[in-house]
């Protein structure tokens, strides 16, 4: 009776160690998947503010185009440019 008590703690004991060695081989695994999700985060974060500002420069540029055609009377190479002039606007 004594050996199939000493047996069944044998088991209870590795059963239990069994559970907290693949607890701690889980949560091992689940840290080095947080870093590398957590490098890729900052990669991807970097890459957006480098888009971010090409979008920024973009938006200048086509704001500088505008103003240049608006109010210099620019006009890009082969276009032509066509000033309207209402009658009030002759002298006489």
């Amino acid at each position: 009776m004594k050996r199939w008590r000493l047996a069944l703690v044998f088991i209870v004991v590795g059963i239990i160690l069994g559970l907290l060695i693949s607890r701690a081989l889980t949560i091992r695994y689940l840290r080095a998947e947080l870093i590398r999700l957590e490098a890729e985060k900052a990669k991807i974060q970097k890459e957006i503010e480098r888009l971010s500002a090409r979008l920024a420069e973009r938006e200048n540029l086509k704001l500088l185009e505008y103003l240049a055609r608006k109010e210099l009377g620019m006009v890009k190479p082969g276009e032509e440019l066509y000033i309207l002039v209402e009658d009030g606007d002759l002298e006489r």
